[in-house]
């Protein structure tokens, strides 16, 4: 069997027959009639006007550049250095003109050509000048300046010169000014380049300084810059140190051509790389051509070949990549030979007639993909070429159309790993989320580099206390703490944000498969961590958590989102009874959930991320927990707290606080600093004010330089308060605003703002009971089987006595119910009866009851009001020891009081219904003579 010739002398024969042909044609239609007169007809016409003459060359250059670059006989981004063993197909240009001038020399007579020889000696000054701007075109075509900065020096040099030759060759001043014009644009051709070339080396200085930069993440700036670049990594030494152990082994390995211990044959390599989207292996991809590219010095020239293969159909998979192949070689060789017309072309061809169809036969080209790989191997051992060809996306799209992708890139990697392609290497980056893919391309791949899940906690965790300190370098706080700056905050929490301890940080961790989804999540973060939007109105872990759920899990992201509001304000879901018909739990409804669109495996990283985001009491894999830590009255701002007039869920999906609500630091900060008036005001009528009061009002607490505000604070309120429906005084914090008022001696001016308050009556009544219950246990005296006992010690007497007139702080009891018993509730009222009698302790020994009883009456006489009379109703009619104690003492009271009380009696009886508790006091007192 013959031996096919080599590259090279295929390729010399090619484009001599092609000039040949050239050259016969061109000869042979100049002696054609028809055609000489077109030619002087035409040339008629461009020589009327030199301006038509020099347009008409111009358009017909471009006109013959888009040609040769639509064949690929020409490329922009090619070298015009000459290749000897593979020489461009514009050669046989050369050899037509050299076979047409043979012609013309040995055909027409001596004189003619002693005429030409002469005219060309007499033009010698001119092609002088001709090859100094071919030399000078050369420099700047070919790039030498971005290779070796001697040639743009060596361009200056060459342009200098061509203009002192043009002015001292140059008779004629119109062809002085054309050399003149020339070699001014050369001049400023090589200026700009050597601008160009300053300019960027500085630009790599400076890239190379910021990049350094990036990669410490010591500053907020430095995350930022991080991680708003999401295109690939260019330079091995930039990636991370974990990726670039794979890029570095690839890499020798294709420079090898093989493992570096040498067990395998040395040869072209079939490499996969799997790992999970935006892992970095496109990152590592780019750096392993960088550095072969780098290689290419010290042996063959590498030629990359990046290829998408998303979006291929099916069966057609061979052939988009040939077609990118020779697109991307053909930046560096003349590719013509291998090109061939687009499927649908000739498609269109066969559908225009048998002329057409005959004719997308003859112009359809090869067909056969792996004789094509043959000779395109050929060629490159021929020009010293190594191509690599990384094929990513192979497993994008859908499900059946990318396992039948998979397959047609299994069969031809199968096909060219038998062909022996010495000269061709590819590298197949897919992810590695389905065992089958991997299956399937560990039977054609020589080697396969599975990317691992990298640990992000230590970026996680700086990255979150930089952003916690930035609370407090805008003047803000944490509203979970009442420490107001960030050093002293880091100081008392030292392990708040380490990457053992910080639960948000180590959940998404977990889930985070790739850097560019966590650059993803940060950044989604960072876009709504400002002052304007949400930077101290959520709680940053929270955000964390969500922003990572949304990229992991859309769909459960969703889910949840739906569900929010059931879940944490108790309300039954749509599903809200398991089988055996009890209420689903909090955590029933989130484990279903999560059951629904994860895994099994995965089932207890979401767990953990939801225990962690609404702050559950148990993990809600334990069927029987069913509650949040915190109330919804917190201080803290995470997802599992639902105040009536904020919802932190919201907040994180509009990325702001919404019109209306309030702002938790605004709040904050009118609570620390706006005038008491006003803000009292805000509270007495916005219902938000009140509840945003609770949460945040113990901010006050922290500092006792505050107490003055504080006891401010209760007096506007109680000033301008009115009607309470929602129970501020009493159901919250403000109450115990009024405790620390009352305790920093203020009880008296306290007491009387409450008891003329008509909402403060059960506020009044919680203090009063307060100041009993500090009493009894301070002093002996306790209440038992309904009454106090009492204290026999005469030393123990005074010193309740004065303890109990240090809690009133010396106020005038017995005046102040005279005065106000009508106002108080029945409760209160005893309570100031009973301080009374334990100012009275002092006095000697007595019976409690029975001192307590006579105060009852005094105040019932001196108040003179129906009210207090009703209190002295229910103690006659209701046990038999008050009852002989009033019997006693109301036997001493002149007549007038008698006949008082007997009137205000008589109308209680007329003004009830039932007045059966009336007629029984009455007879319980003796009082039936009176009637």
């Amino acid at each position: 069997m013959s031996q096919p010739l080599p590259i090279p002398a295929q390729r010399w024969l090619s484009l001599l027959l092609c000039a040949m042909t050239a050259a016969a044609i061109t000869v042979f239609l100049s002696n054609v009639s028809f055609v000489q007169q077109a030619y002087m007809k035409w040339g008629s016409i461009l020589y009327t006007s030199p301006v038509l003459h020099y347009s008409f060359a111009f358009l017909a250059g471009i006109g013959i550049k888009l040609l040769l670059d639509k064949f690929y006989i020409s490329h922009a981004k090619r070298s015009i250095g000459f290749n000897w063993r593979y020489p461009p197909v514009t050669i046989s240009v050369l050899f037509s003109l050299l076979f047409i001038v043979s012609y013309v020399y040995s055909t027409y007579s001596d004189e003619a050509v002693e005429q030409l020889i002469a005219q060309t000696f007499g033009a010698l000054k001119f092609i002088v000048l001709s090859f100094l701007a071919i030399a000078a075109t050369t420099i700047y075509q070919t790039k030498l300046y971005t290779e070796k900065p001697v040639f743009s020096g060596v361009l200056c040099a060459v342009s200098a010169f061509y203009l002192f030759s043009a002015i001292n060759l140059v008779e004629v001043e119109q062809v002085f000014w054309v050399f003149f014009c020339i070699a001014i644009a050369y001049l400023g051709m090589s200026v700009y380049l050597l601008w160009e070339q300053i300019k960027v080396s500085n630009t790599e200085l400076i890239v190379e300084s910021k990049q350094e930069v990036e990669l410490k993440l010591e500053s907020l700036e430095d995350f930022r810059k991080w991680f708003k670049d999401d295109s690939t990594i260019k330079y091995t030494e930039k990636l991370e140190p974990d990726l670039q152990v794979y890029a570095n082994r690839i890499t020798e390995r294709l420079l090898l051509g093989g493992d570096k211990v040498g067990y395998e044959a040395r040869g072209a390599q079939h490499i996969a790389l799997c790992g999970p989207f935006g892992c970095g292996k496109s990152s590592i991809i780019d750096c392993i051509s960088n550095d072969l590219a780098k290689s290419s010095v010290q042996g063959k020239v590498w030629i990359h070949s990046d290829i998408s293969t998303w979006g291929a159909a099916s069966g057609s998979v061979a052939h988009v990549v040939l077609s990118h192949i020779i697109d991307d070689i053909s930046q560096h060789l003349d590719m013509c030979a291998f090109r061939s017309l687009p499927k649908h072309y000739t498609e269109a061809l066969k559908s225009g007639g048998s002329f057409f169809q005959f004719a997308s036969t003859l112009l359809a080209g090869p067909v056969d993909i792996d004789a094509n790989f043959k000779r395109l191997n050929d060629v490159l051992e021929a020009t010293n070429h190594k191509l690599l060809i990384t094929l990513q996306d192979v497993d994008r799209g859908m499900v059946d159309e990318s396992d039948k992708r998979l397959n047609d890139i299994a069969v031809l990697l199968d096909r060219l790993k038998s062909s022996d392609l010495s000269n061709i290497n590819f590298i197949i980056a897919m992810g590695n989320d389905k065992l089958e893919y991997a299956e399937a391309l560990s039977k054609v791949a020589d080697h396969i580099e599975t990317i691992a899940t990298q640990d992000y906690k230590k970026i996680l965790c700086k990255w979150a206390k930089l952003y916690t300190k930035e609370v407090f370098d805008n003047g803000m706080v944490l509203t979970h703490s009442r420490i107001s700056t960030a050093d002293q905050y880091f100081k008392q929490n030292p392990f708040a944000y380490h990457e053992t301890f910080y639960r948000p940080a180590i959940i998404s961790n977990s889930l985070i498969v790739s850097i560019r989804m966590l650059k993803w999540i940060i950044r989604r973060v960072d876009q709504c961590w400002t002052k304007e939007k949400l930077m101290g109105e959520v709680d940053l872990g929270s955000l964390l958590l969500l922003a990572t759920l949304r990229e992991a899990e859309p769909a459960l992201f969703n889910a949840f989102v739906n569900s929010y509001g059931g879940l944490v304000n108790g309300k039954t879901l749509p599903v809200a009874k398991i089988e055996d018909g009890e209420q689903q739990t909090v955590n029933d409804t989130l484990f279903g959930m999560i059951a629904d669109f994860i895994s099994a495996g995965k089932v207890h990283l979401y767990s953990a991320l939801f225990k962690e985001l609404l702050q559950l009491k148990e993990d809600i894999t334990d069927k029987n927990g069913n509650g949040f830590k915190s109330n919804n009255k917190s201080s803290e701002q995470h997802l599992g707290v639902k105040p009536d007039t904020v919802n932190y869920l919201k907040r994180i999906l509009l990325e702001t606080v919404p019109e209306n609500e309030l702002r938790d630091q605004i709040v904050i900060d009118s609570i620390k600093s706006l005038p008491t008036q006003e803000l009292a005001k805000n509270i007495c009528s916005d219902y938000r004010w009140q509840e945003a009061f609770d949460r945040f009002g113990r901010i006050l607490f922290s500092d006792d330089k505050n107490q003055d505000r504080v006891e401010q604070i209760v007096f506007d309120v109680l000033e301008h308060i009115g009607k309470d429906p929602k129970g501020f005084l009493t159901e919250g914090l403000f109450e115990e605003y009024t405790k620390q008022t009352i305790d920093d001696k203020n009880f008296e001016r306290v007491l009387y703002k409450l008891v003329n308050l008509e909402s403060g009556e059960k506020l009044l009544e919680r203090q009063l009971e307060r100041l009993q219950r500090n009493f009894e246990g301070i002093s002996e005296i306790r209440l038992g089987n309904g009454y106090y006992k009492d204290i026999k010690d005469e030393a123990d007497r005074r010193d309740a006595a004065t303890y109990s007139n240090e809690l009133f702080q010396g106020l005038n009891i017995v005046n102040f119910l005279n005065e106000n018993a009508h106002k108080l509730s029945e409760q209160s009222f005893y309570v100031c009866l009973r301080f009374i009698a334990f100012a009275q302790l002092a006095e000697g020994e007595f019976d409690f009851l029975n001192r307590l009883m006579k105060n009852l009456l005094g105040v019932v006489i001196n108040n003179k009001n129906t009210r207090t009379v009703e209190f002295l109703v229910r103690a006659a009619s209701s046990q038999h020891l008050t009852i002989k104690h009033l019997q006693e003492h109301f036997s001493e009271l002149s007549p007038e009081q008698k006949r008082d009380i007997l009137q205000t009696l008589a109308k209680l009886n007329d003004n009830q219904e039932s007045n059966s508790d009336i007629d029984l006091a009455i007879k319980n007192l003796s009082f039936i003579e009176g009637v």
